[in-house]
């Protein structure tokens, strides 16, 4: 069996693997049933557990294999692609509202399984039991789940994404007021014009069925972009394809960004510049300073000014708005939202020895 995952965008995966791998007792968000890559009903089942980042909306951000059995046979690789199927129960923070947590999801390939019950899949992950969240189904192999032999961008670089306007208009009429979800499934065009756009999309997961946020998704697929430059050194002998997940709320929300991947980040050099001179003359080594943003249509920060600070008056938000204006997120975040025209807040520690 063939399986590949070309991660293009890999910064945010990187952060959450550091942080399930400090976590020994992960909770258990939920176990799902696959079918054995490449089909067979002569072989034994495996069994692969991943660690992942489940934000406040039950969407599994970004995953890292915690172990596989038996070794060897690309499990790992494959329960991962499974991530933008994921719709779990939302983990619950200590004010008892959702949260982000880092959590155990327990994948079990069976021979066997051959269907997809997406209703029976939605039922157990946001209903515990006393055994975790029970048996789940996703697609056979024959799917565009699965796809088990397919060469997928997994955190691709958008050189253009729906807005929260266009998002807005996609919401399905019939649906209520309810959030929904959809994970759209595209082959990636690689030539010419067309370079980066999307075609052959299909869903590969709708939640709540029947309320038209699949439809929704679908309709959206021609406002993304990859970054052309980006498929320039790909495989050519195979078509690229990409999951996407997209998040639907009702409209008239607030347009925050909650979820933000950074394409470029804080540079080490100018953070040391940076430092306020007028708290470094009252003998202070460290602050926090705020930065609150726009996000430009090229995912850049806009519009800063200065938020909180602590000590306040020392120049600390200042500082964190000149370092935000040199900072770049992708054009869309890991909870399956827009940023263009979303605002955002830039929490930046500084120190005399550089800032995180």
């Amino acid at each position: 069996m063939k399986v590949q995952i070309i991660a293009l965008f890999a910064l945010a995966a990187a952060s959450a693997a550091g942080a399930a791998s400090a976590q020994d007792n992960l909770p258990v968000g939920g176990e799902v049933v696959l079918p054995w890559p490449g089909g067979g009903s002569a072989l034994v089942e495996g069994h692969v557990t991943l660690q992942c980042l489940v934000d406040a909306h039950g969407l599994a951000e970004t995953c890292k294999v915690g172990s596989e059995s038996p070794a060897g046979k690309n499990l790992g690789r494959a329960a991962l692609r499974q991530r933008t199927v994921l719709k779990l129960k939302p983990p619950v923070g200590p004010d008892g509202q959702p949260a982000s947590a880092v959590m155990a999801i327990n994948v079990r390939f069976n021979p066997h399984v051959h269907e997809f019950d997406s209703t029976e899949m939605a039922r157990q992950l946001s209903t515990p039991s006393a055994k975790g969240f029970g048996t789940l189904n996703v697609p056979s192999n024959d799917s565009p789940a699965s796809a088990g032999d397919e060469a997928r961008i997994e955190y691709p670089i958008w050189a253009q994404a729906p807005t929260f306007e266009a998002l807005a208009a996609a919401y399905p009429a019939k649906a209520g007021g309810v959030e929904g979800y959809a994970a759209a499934h595209c082959k990636i065009e690689r030539d010419g014009a067309k370079a980066g756009l999307l075609r052959e999309c299909g869903v590969l997961k709708e939640f709540p069925e029947g309320q038209g946020f699949g439809k929704a998704a679908l309709s959206l697929a021609d406002k993304f972009r990859v970054e052309p430059a980006t498929l320039a050194n790909l495989p050519r002998s195979e078509p690229i394809w990409v999951a996407i997940p997209i998040r639907l709320p009702p409209p008239g929300g607030a347009h925050a960004v909650e979820s933000p991947q950074w394409i470029v980040g804080l540079d080490p050099k100018a953070i040391q510049r940076m430092f306020p001179a007028q708290a470094a003359a009252k003998g202070v080594s460290a602050g926090r300073g705020v930065a609150r943003c726009t996000v430009a249509a090229n995912g850049a920060l806009s519009a800063c000014a200065p938020d909180t600070a602590q000590p306040a008056g020392l120049g600390f938000s200042e500082a964190a708005v000149a370092l935000a204006g040199t900072m770049r997120m992708n054009l869309w975040s890991a909870d399956g939202a827009p940023v263009q025209g979303g605002q955002v807040r830039i929490p930046i520690q500084l120190s005399q020895n550089g800032a995180n």
